[in-house]
């Protein structure tokens, strides 16, 4: 549900209908960094991520708030607007009230409902977005009659006199006059400004967030103001003129350098070459040179680190790992400094492996896990009149189907019942530690089997004919079909193969290297060459259960190919659907589900040139996924050398994401759905991998197809897109490598 739906349906719901809504965003700063106070320049820009109000009047002589992400409920009188504790939220709604009031705004009593989606701590500058929100909603609730500016300045005024923090105007600057697609030049001496377009071309903005907050920051902050005061005293002497840093050139300040400690000069010359920095960008944005953009963004991250020191090693780490990065243009820290998040131009194409790998490489250094945000520059603070409107269907909030085009069938959705499954109890499993080779393994290197056979000394795969096989190839034929048609038998020839992973019997997919993984994939495809030249078989099913849960009788890493006459239920259906595709649009159906998926991104968890993994639109089970090779393929002997090593990388990121989502080897059954074996071409199938995991809640409670499910329909709670937002957040390292290096 978006923000603004939100709080207009938690007012209704605490008080009633609401008459106005706004919203006002969050900001980042594309440089110009501890400038504003000194008078400089500043590059701010809106983004779109923010704080919403919705708002009503009620007819009394009070305020009824509602904090709706704190599920936190407070009064104000209108007689009574002094402010309340320290570092309480009801703060900058009193602040916001009272600099209305000074500005003549006649307020009566009203309702309000307010939440945000900026994340918290992130740099974007959340509380100049609710004060802006709510100056421009009651602005227009009780007709004020209001400038953007007076609403910019009733935001400053909250937050000096009653949140307690002497800000500059550039938050709740850039809150009120925000601009999609353009940053802003704001002169912070006399507040004009300019609108500067920023078309990226390709590019991305990342946030990269440490997480970190030290707790010298406020002190740092006095004493670095205090520092560039000093300096202009000094300067002053020569030139009466100069009332700021903003007012003196570097050859001056170089001038005079003896006359200065060296702190006080290098903090001075931070903010002049700042200052210069900010011009300059400028320039390079109206040119679109966003490579120079980029080195002024790498300046002034080295300016604020050394000269003003106001960095952290968190956040001089994540700039310094972007610098080996060709696709990274440009890196800095943001904001006041000594942690919160750093600023990013990244390539376009390239945002979900930079995320990926600077977010591994920040968890092995500090043992934090980095949250990263894409951002997208966006409008200033508005207010909409809410009409009332019956309410709209809602994927992610109201009962529905699901069509899956693969098999023509159905899945009941229900995210009403589990809004947020994985926030009940999340219960530990017992982790299982097996020895590298067990002796009463009859699948490890080198044991014998219960028909007497010894396994050879396997170092990498090893397959065999199961000593139990389902299908046999020596199956005499036969049929049977009695009682008017409607009992029928025919027999069924076929060979069922045990294909060993790896010898280590203490591994599983995940935790095997790429490499490993990848002969895995050679010997399906060995396997798949040798069985389909038999006259007899027509399809065959590689597969594998992992886990007791799936019916896996032993633990060692191994899953099963089944070659057999006849093409099984599953992948008939699929045929027939991509057949009928086919001919209707002369394109594989998975071939368009890829272009579809990755417009809407909401559902793939990640991709690389030749593979996609997906959480499927049409999902059965809590967290079932779906790998896709990006071309057309028919079958896995169609693979390329280069898609057979993304296909392997793709099996292990995957099995981490599930490994790591409840901390335990995380249980399936995943196998692969590809053309008929009998040497015929077949344009209309596109080759995929699925996962079918029964986990649901936690490492203990799973995901049942019983009662309506195995007499009606499929059914689930947690949404595919809930499902695949959930495995996105999750680090790319396994789990027992980080308790491994935490151990050390």
């Amino acid at each position: 549900m978006k923000i603004k739906e939100l709080v207009a349906k938690e007012l209704n719901q605490r008080f009633g209908q609401p008459e106005w809504v706004s919203f006002s965003p969050g900001r980042i700063n594309i440089i110009g960094e501890h400038t504003d106070y000194n008078d400089g320049f500043v590059l701010p820009a809106a983004v779109d991520k923010g704080i919403a109000f919705a708002l009503r009047k009620n007819g009394q002589d009070q305020v009824r708030a509602y904090a709706v992400d704190l599920k936190e409920e407070q009064t104000i009188g209108l007689n009574d607007l002094q402010a309340r504790s320290h570092g309480h939220w009801v703060n900058y709604i009193i602040g916001v009230m009272v600099a209305l009031k000074d500005r003549g705004v006649k307020l009566e009593g009203y309702d309000l409902a307010f939440s945000g989606n900026v994340p918290l701590g992130a740099g974007m500058f959340s509380s100049a977005a609710l004060e802006c929100s709510l100056a421009e909603g009651l602005n227009q609730l009780f007709e004020g009659g209001l400038s953007t500016w007076d609403i910019a300045l009733s935001g400053q005024y909250a937050e000096h006199h009653y949140v307690g923090v002497k800000c500059g105007i550039m938050d709740q600057f850039a809150s009120s006059f925000g601009k999609e697609n353009f940053v802003m030049k704001l002169d912070c001496r006399s507040k004009e400004f300019e609108y500067v377009p920023f078309d990226l071309r390709g590019y991305k903005l990342v946030l990269c967030n440490t997480k970190v907050a030290h707790s010298l920051a406020s002190s740092a902050y006095n004493t670095r103001r205090e520092q560039c005061e000093k300096g202009v005293s000094i300067l002053k002497q020569y030139d009466s003129s100069i009332e700021s840093l903003r007012d003196v050139s570097m050859e001056l300040l170089q001038a005079h350098q003896s006359e200065m400690e060296e702190v006080i000069y290098q903090r001075c010359a931070y903010v002049v070459e700042e200052n210069n920095r900010v011009q300059q960008a400028c320039e390079r944005l109206v040119a679109h040179d966003y490579d120079a953009l980029g080195k002024l963004i790498y300046a002034s991250h080295e300016g604020l680190s050394k000269q003003y020191e106001v960095s952290c090693s968190e956040l001089d780490f994540l700039v310094e790992q972007t610098r080996n990065k060709d696709y990274v243009l440009g890196a800095r820290m943001m904001g006041g400094g000594f942690g919160g998040c750093t600023i990013n131009l990244v390539e376009e194409s390239q945002v979900s492996s930079f995320i990926e790998e600077i977010s591994a490489a920040y968890e092995k250094e500090f043992g934090i896990a980095m949250e990263a945000y894409t951002v997208v520059i966006g409008n200033g603070a508005e207010a909409t009149e809410w009409a009332v409107e019956q309410p709209n269907f809602a994927f992610d909030e109201h009962p529905h189907r699901r069509y899956n085009p693969l098999t023509d069938e159905w899945v009941q959705v229900s995210p009403h019942r589990a809004k947020r499954p994985w926030q009940g109890q999340v219960e530990k499993a017992e982790e299982e530690v097996r020895p590298a080779h067990d002796p009463s393994c009859y699948l490890c290197a080198g044991n014998t089997r219960v028909t007497g056979d010894i396994n050879p000394d396997y170092k990498n795969t090893y397959a065999f004919t199961n000593d139990f096989s389902s299908l046999l190839s020596d199956t005499p034929e036969g049929i049977v079909e009695e009682g008017m048609g409607l009992l029928k038998a025919k027999s069924e020839r076929g060979i069922s193969r045990v294909i060993c992973f790896s010898p280590r019997h203490d591994l599983t997919i995940p935790e095997m290297e790429v490499e490993e993984i990848r002969k895995v994939v050679d010997l399906w495809c060995e396997e798949y060459e040798t069985l389909g030249a038999k006259d007899f078989i027509n399809y065959i099913q590689i597969f594998e259960n992992k886990g007791a849960v799936m019916g896996c009788s032993n633990p060692h890493p191994h899953g099963q190919v089944w070659a057999q006459e006849t093409i099984p239920n599953e992948p008939a259906k699929k045929m027939k659907m991509q057949k009928k595709y086919w001919k209707e649009h002369g394109r594989t159906l998975l071939s368009d589900y890829i272009k579809v998926e990755q417009q809407k991104k909401e559902r793939v968890l990640f991709e690389d040139e030749y593979f996609m993994a997906v959480v499927p639109f049409w999902a059965v089970w809590p967290f079932e996924a779906m790998l896709l090779p990006k071309r057309p393929i028919a079958r896995i002997t169609d693979l390329t050398e280069e898609e057979k090593d993304s296909f392997a990388a793709a099996y292990k990121k995957l099995g981490i994401m599930y490994d790591n989502l409840f901390e335990i080897s995380f249980p399936y059954s995943a196998g692969i759905h590809q053309a008929p074996s009998n040497g015929k071409e077949y344009p209309e199938w596109h080759m995929h991998m699925v996962f079918y995991p029964p986990l649901l809640r936690s490492a203990t409670v799973k995901k049942f197809m019983v009662g309506y499910e195995m007499l009606a329909n499929a059914q689930r709670d947690i949404t595919p897109e809930q499902a695949a937002e959930r495995l996105r957040v999750l680090s790319p390292v396994h789990y027992k490598e980080n308790m491994m290096s935490f151990k050390s």
